[in-house]
């Protein structure tokens, strides 16, 4: 057995529907796994329905075609940030949770791009790629051909796991049918023997005695025969998927995700405040008290100074968040790392001219206005300022692998 997911009840529809669940920015590699399915799709002893937002036939109804998700056997979820942050995508996914902690569906995540996925409910599943590779790390994929392959043979192996437990199920009923048809007929062959043998016991005795007031004692002296028991009826059990290592999720998982998201990454830039920003500040005044012409005057940092020490703390952010690292000493600690959308790391540009928005952003809040548009613009993109203008992403550290051969 490959992939450790639990799985959904029998729907006696004879095929396996398979639903994509992906926010709207990931609509391509929605296709293009498809596309590498179809193989999987033909080889199928069960016929499998693959359906999506992205491919809907004309002239169906839109909405009614999306409800088909809470009737899926299977669920793809396209993990990225836009997929968490998305608010459509997000309430969906809600109701396919819901059916997920009854074992009404199977729901495989599939990891599209990183991003803060080790604090949403999926880190109970599965992930796929089993290396937890994002699709689109080009640093670790040779190409994109060898990173949908990967994640199709996972998808393959779940989907001939559901195979396997749909031939036991089956088996189940017709192993239940066979010892109920077993039963009946034993019972059956009981009360006719009982009845064959009081009949003939009753001819014996009027053969042997023709005198009716003989037989009347007879018959009042002989107990009466009980008629065999009606078998209780058998309860019927609805055969279900065996569940494997099933963990219930969190429904609500968005309530608790950007709490834990902002703590990890306050986390961070207080543990950068203490192993970065401290220990450049204060060899930036030994080096300045040790040039000063005259010792004895009491030190005290010019503004041209301060700005000089800034530009070199960013200059040393920036260095190690474009390096291969991808990140701080305060990230490299929780775990984060800073890319590209695309999953490319930072250049040291970016890297720079990022940090100074970081710096920057939280004194503009004294003026109240920037604080009420960053809550604004944050309901709509769910981003930070710095992270939105810079178009970068901050996501769970991954595995330093080499790449795939």
């Amino acid at each position: 057995m490959s992939t450790t997911t639990p799985s959904a009840v029998s729907t006696g529809k004879g095929k396996i529907t398979v639903y994509f669940l992906a926010a709207p920015e990931d609509e391509e590699q929605s296709k293009a796994i498809k596309k590498y399915l179809s193989p999987v799709v033909r080889n199928s002893k069960i016929p499998i329905e693959i359906l999506s937002d992205f491919e809907i036939p004309a002239g169906q109804d839109i909405n009614s075609y999306k409800l088909q998700l809470y009737d899926a056997d299977i669920v793809l979820a396209f993990i990225s940030a836009d997929f968490i942050n998305d608010d459509q995508t997000y309430i969906r996914t809600q109701k396919v949770i819901e059916r997920y902690n009854k074992g009404e569906t199977v729901m495989l995540p599939i990891l599209v791009r990183n991003c803060m996925w080790k604090s949403t409910p999926f880190v109970n599943l599965p992930l796929l790629p089993k290396n937890t590779q994002p699709l689109n790390n080009r640093q670790y994929w040779n190409s994109e051909d060898d990173a949908l392959t990967s994640v199709v043979n996972d998808i393959y192996e779940s989907i001939n796991d559901f195979n396997e437990e749909e031939d036991e199920i089956v088996e189940h009923i017709a192993e239940e049918q066979l010892s109920s048809l077993t039963e009946s007929r034993t019972v059956a062959e009981d009360i006719i023997e009982n009845i064959s043998e009081n009949e003939i016991s009753e001819k014996a005795e009027l053969l042997i005695d023709k005198n009716e007031e003989v037989v009347e004692e007879i018959t009042k002296a002989e107990p009466v025969t009980e008629k065999a028991p009606a078998p209780a009826p058998s309860v019927k059990k609805t055969p279900t998927r065996k569940k494997i290592a099933h963990v219930n999720l969190e429904v609500d998982y968005r309530k608790n995700y950007y709490g834990r998201t902002l703590m990890k990454r306050g986390a961070a830039f207080i543990l950068d405040q203490f192993l970065t920003f401290v220990p450049i500040y204060f060899l930036w005044i030994i080096i300045e008290v040790m040039t000063m012409d005259d010792i004895e005057v009491e030190y005290e940092p010019s503004d041209t100074s301060l700005l000089l020490f800034i530009l070199v703390y960013f200059t040393v952010c920036a260095v190690f968040e474009s390096s291969k690292w991808k990140g701080t000493f305060g990230k490299r600690i929780m775990k984060l790392e800073i890319t590209e959308r695309n999953g490319d790391p930072v250049g040291f540009f970016k890297a720079f001219f990022r940090n100074i928005l970081r710096f920057i952003m939280p004194y503009t809040y004294i003026l109240v206005v920037p604080i009420i548009i960053q809550i604004f613009t944050f309901k709509k993109y769910k981003k930070l300022f710095h992270d939105q203008m810079s178009y970068t992403v901050v996501g769970e550290r991954l595995k330093q692998e080499k790449r795939v051969k």
